[in-house]
Formats: structure tokens, sequence, C-alpha cells
């Protein structure tokens, strides 16, 4: 477990991370971050959860898609 500072930045909140941890998990500057908000705090995760979502359905929708091409082509 490592600590993180918050810093003012203008009207805003920033993270800072140590130099040693945003190397080790590969992070740049200007990356961002998803913030899940959890019964006992809050966590940061490099994913795009929004994305990763909607990536599930566009490959439920190709699926059901793939499944329709097949029954056509069994005609």
């Amino acid at each position: 477990m490592e600590t993180v500072v918050l810093r003012k930045q203008g009207n805003s909140v920033g993270v800072t991370l140590p130099a040693e941890t945003r190397i080790r998990l590969g992070l740049e500057v200007g990356q961002e971050l998803t913030l899940v908000e959890m019964a006992d705090g809050v966590k940061l995760v490099k994913r795009n959860l929004k994305l990763e979502r909607q990536m599930q359905l566009a490959r439920e929708v190709l699926r059901e898609q793939a499944d329709a091409l097949q029954e056509l082509a069994k005609r």
C-alpha cells in the first residue's frame, strides 16, 4: 500500500503519485483513470469501465447477429 497526495490545481484537486509507482503501473501524464466509489473508500483503476461495458454489449450484439446469420445460411 502506498500513500498519495492531493494537491490543489486551480479549482480542482489532483492526485500526486510517487514516480516509482507511476512507472511501475505504466501510467502516463494525461492518462485517464476510472474512479470507483466503494462502501469503504475509493479505488482508482487503469481500465475504462464505461468502455469495457460498451465493448461487452457490442460483443453480445455481434454474437446474436452471427447466430442469426448462421440460421439464415442454413435455409
